[in-house]
């Protein structure tokens, strides 16, 4: 399966109103080349819209096929968040919100994650030391590229999301 690199562009109306696009782009170019692509692109789009470009977000695709558990169950619910609040050394707040969690993994009578469920604590370990790869270890970080150092909490939460169509 290929995986196709994508610049997604986000524009709001005047109540506010979000709305994304997305442009594909061919593989083998540099971070920098698809930035530069990418800041190009918003101002052709500022031309053409009578909203605002708020962003425009370089993605790359990772093929996740090989997923064994990845069907929703009947009682999911994407309001459902697990609400996870992480720090850096130099206490920045990092925030990272996982919809449609599972009830399971919240502790009986309480909104707290259990932190010490198995596969909750593989989560907050991957977050906090990262994941060996090849040539190194990804470890998480916040938008200064800070290295996420510890957990302050795990929660569940509820958030409405705007109803389709």
């Amino acid at each position: 399966m290929a995986i196709v690199p994508q610049i997604v562009y986000t524009a709001t109306d005047e109540s506010g109103e979000v709305g994304t696009t997305s442009i594909n782009v061919p593989t083998g170019f540099s971070l920098t080349q698809y930035g530069e692509f990418g800041a190009a692109m918003a101002t052709l789009l500022d031309k053409i819209l009578d909203g605002k470009v708020e962003s425009a977000d370089i993605c790359f695709g990772v093929d996740i096929s090989s997923l064994i558990n990845n069907i929703p169950i009947a009682t999911s619910d994407r309001e459902a968040v697990g609400a996870f609040q992480f720090r850096t050394l130099q206490d920045t707040k990092v925030n990272i919100n996982v919809p449609t969690l599972y009830e399971l993994k919240v502790g009986a009578g309480s909104d707290d994650i259990d932190q010490g469920d198995s596969d909750v604590a593989a989560f907050i370990t991957a977050v906090e030391d990262g994941i060996a790869v090849t040539g190194g270890t990804v470890i998480p970080c916040d938008v200064g590229e800070l290295d996420i150092d510890q957990i302050v909490y795990a929660r569940e939460s509820f958030r409405p999301y705007p109803s389709k169509g």
